[in-house]
């Protein structure tokens, strides 16, 4: 069963790529842990994070994913998003991306997971972005996996 009443205390574990295209493991220049956190809801139910504005970034090219890209003529940048992990007591784990309305290439993301209802809307203020975006959780057994953060 699925309500919309706020759940306080959920977790959130949050990572994105940096705006060179790669995620802080994939790059010797990042510190560890960079652009990654862990964040859980007030009593309210909601969070507030600090993040950079998510931009595209490519999936690797040089072995068997970019020969299959090729073979079927596609492209290979991801569109930009963030990735959630929402997890709370009694809920079924959540883990998924929020995507960037407006990126000119939702439509053709390599690994077909820019799905419409997965897109948020990233507004700007005073240069600065923000995101408002309902995650929606079932009742049911929360089961963690392992994430990257200590």
């Amino acid at each position: 069963m699925t309500t919309r009443a706020p759940i306080a205390g959920a977790t959130l574990d949050v990572w994105q790529a940096a705006t060179n295209g790669l995620y802080e493991n994939q790059d010797a220049n990042q510190p560890d842990y960079n652009l990654r956190g862990r964040f859980e809801t007030d009593n309210d139910g909601t969070f507030e994070l600090a993040a950079l504005l998510p931009t595209p970034y490519p999936v690797p090219t040089d072995g068997p994913v970019g020969k299959l890209l090729r073979l079927a003529k596609r492209q290979p940048y991801r569109p930009a998003h963030i990735h959630f992990i929402v997890s709370a007591p009694n809920f079924e784990t959540l883990i998924t991306q929020v995507f960037r309305n407006g990126d000119p290439i939702l439509d053709d993301d390599p690994v077909f997971s820019a799905d419409r209802n997965l897109i948020g809307e990233f507004r700007q203020d005073n240069g600065e972005y923000s995101l408002q975006y309902d995650f929606q959780l079932k009742r049911g057994v929360s089961t963690m996996p392992k994430a990257p953060i200590p």
